[in-house]
């Protein structure tokens, strides 16, 4: 936002006094701008808030001393202090344009504004629009909730004055605007705190100026297709606004008039309203809804009103949690572009353990990433004591399910956890089978080890290669001797290439002394006439296991290697190129570390 604004466009006699107390007001903006700067950047220190607006509120306060009232003119993008723009900012997310835009022109701060009242204006004014309070209720709706007790404003409503000139209409405005302003402006305690502006209401009070009947159209000439979304915006947000109207008169009437004879109709009502705000996918809406009810029930009402609405919200939450309108919600978590878990997660706590095993089938039917995120959270905190829900799924077909299952049984970590993620072992479908493997090497449980091992041996080489290196990742002690033994077995050599790659490889990525001294003593070895081609074959692996290795202690083997005449040509070769790519390695790793040193 902009600030520091101090234009004067009055006339050329205007007294200093007037453009030193418009510079007056314009620091006060200054400072409150600076405040709501620092309660944006730190919107989770709440505790501080009224810290950051206490200098603006001092400077406020001096003002009012001085002058007892600070009287604003609005427009979409300024305020005005006697003709004196003390503010601009052309962002519609201004601190004015909302306010215009429902109709305020003019605002007003009396003396003695405590602290408490100017921070609640400043969070209503600045919040943003996904915060807007339920039903999404217009500017001036929420100031006069909000029942300020030292800020005024002055709203003018869709009137116009027939067939007078653009010029006509701006002087008749003004009066009927100045009247307010000046009846506000009172200094006696009895003044009026809202005000709406209508024919009725000022007939009596203005003189010179017309009877009002339509509305104020100024620029150029208005085509049809103006016209035409200009009605559509109106219809639009009459609809908006009377859906909310009517919405908080049902509340009203549930706290102050209902009894047990209006229950039945009542209820009916709101779960009208419910099912409109889930057709329109307004979650958050349906779970305000909710929270009004429990709100209501916390007020200090008659006993049997009291019982009603606890009633009512029980039979509420029941309905919300029906399979049609959870339905409802996974349609919201299909289609919507901008999710609200918070709103899911809150709405979707309604439901019981019938309800977990709906939304356990539309997490199985959700093909959007972000929102089974959302879903295995709500079943994680949900099934806490159902975990056999969710194991019972772990032998289902689709990698999707179960991939989604083991998801939630990790988060709920049952005592029994690895025993149950060891079932996807056994499933016919390899990419169960890994996503088991995966999760159980995630694991820190020395129990899943046994598990790994058993992976070793299943009869996908995907399985064991996978098995592997979670094996040498997660208990390289334990895996080493293993994959000695692997590489010492007479069949290892006849094994598929790739697996005893990943064998010497594993051996390598344990980094013990146990895999040094075996790889080391592997080059020893001597080829007779019929066995050299084994033996290079063996000591090729071994070379792939010290590369693995990546360290100095390997390096120097291999090097040594390379000046080995009892090695083969190819052999050589082999263990100095593997030589020169460690010895990259160990540098580059050296410098990465010395740099974040």
């Amino acid at each position: 936002m902009t600030s520091d604004v101090l234009q004067s466009r009055g006339a050329a006699d205007e007294g200093d006094g007037d453009e030193q107390a418009a510079r007056q007001a314009a620091d006060v903006f200054f400072l409150l701008l600076k405040g709501i700067k620092n309660i944006n950047i730190y919107r989770h220190a709440e505790t501080r808030f009224a810290e950051y607006l206490e200098p603006a509120h001092q400077a406020l306060t001096t003002f009012l001393e001085d002058h007892d009232i600070l009287p604003l003119k609005l427009t979409p993008f300024t305020l005005e202090f006697k003709k004196h723009v003390i503010y601009q900012d052309e962002d519609r997310e201004n601190l004015t344009y909302r306010f215009y835009k429902d109709g305020m022109r003019y605002l007003m701060f009396r003396k003695g504004m405590p602290p408490e009242e100017l921070l609640r204006f400043v969070l209503l004014a600045t919040e943003s629009r996904s915060e807007a309070a339920l039903f999404q209720e217009d500017m001036i709706t929420r100031l006069w909730k909000e029942q300020f007790d030292f800020i005024e404003y002055v709203v003018v409503e869709g009137f116009g004055f027939g067939e007078l000139s653009e010029e006509e209409v701006e002087i008749e405005v003004e009066k009927i605007v100045a009247y307010l302003r000046k009846q506000l402006s009172a200094n006696s305690d009895d003044v009026t705190r809202f005000a709406r502006l209508s024919a009725e209401d000022l007939e009596l009070e203005l003189t010179d100026v017309d009877q009002m009947r339509g509305g104020i159209i100024s620029g150029r000439t208005a085509t049809p297709g103006d016209r035409s979304q200009v009605q559509d915006e109106l219809f639009q947000e009459a609809k908006k606004r009377l859906f909310a109207k009517m919405v908080l008169i049902l509340f009203q009437i549930l706290e102050l008039e209902c009894d047990a004879e209006d229950y039945e109709m009542m209820l009916e009502a709101f779960t009208q309203v419910l099912d409109t705000l889930l057709v329109s996918e307004d979650v958050k809406g349906a779970v305000a809804l909710l929270q009004r009810f429990e709100r209501i029930a916390e007020r200090p009402l008659p006993p049997s009103r009291v019982q009603l609405v606890t009633k009512m919200a029980g039979v509420f939450r029941r309905r919300m949690a029906e399979p049609h309108r959870l339905d409802a919600v996974g349609q919201y978590l299909m289609l919507n572009r901008d999710l609200d878990e918070a709103a899911v997660h809150a709405y979707l706590s309604v439901c019981g353990e019938e309800e977990m095993l709906h939304i356990v089938e539309m997490l199985a039917g959700m093909e959007r990433q972000d929102a089974r995120h959302i879903l295995i959270n709500v079943l994680a905190e949900m099934g806490r004591n159902h975990v056999d829900v969710f194991a019972r799924r772990l032998d289902h077909n689709s990698s999707n399910v179960v991939k989604d299952m083991l998801a939630i049984i990790h988060k709920i970590n049952p005592d029994n956890k690895i025993q149950l993620i060891s079932r996807c072992l056994d499933h016919p479908n390899i990419m169960i089978r890994l996503e088991g493997l995966k999760t159980l090497a995630k694991s820190k449980e020395d129990v899943a080890l046994r598990y790994i091992e058993k992976a070793m041996r299943d009869e996908d080489i995907q399985m064991r290669v996978g098995a592997y290196r979670a094996l040498a990742t997660r208990a390289p002690k334990r895996a080493a001797p293993l994959f000695v033994k692997a590489m010492q077995a007479d069949d290892y050599l006849s094994r598929d290439n790739r697996e005893r790659i990943a064998i010497a490889t594993a051996l390598g990525e344990t980094r013990t002394d146990v895999a040094l001294d075996y790889l080391s003593k592997i080059f020893d070895q001597k080829g007779g006439l019929f066995s050299r081609g084994k033996v290079d074959d063996i000591k090729s692996m071994a070379i792939i296991g010290l590369a693995a290795m990546k360290s100095v202690a390997a390096f120097k083997v291999l090097a040594a290697q390379v000046q080995n005449r009892q090695n083969s040509k190819d052999i050589m070769q082999s263990a100095h190129k593997a030589a020169l790519r460690l010895k990259q390695d160990i540098k580059a790793k050296r410098a990465e570390a010395k740099k974040r040193g």
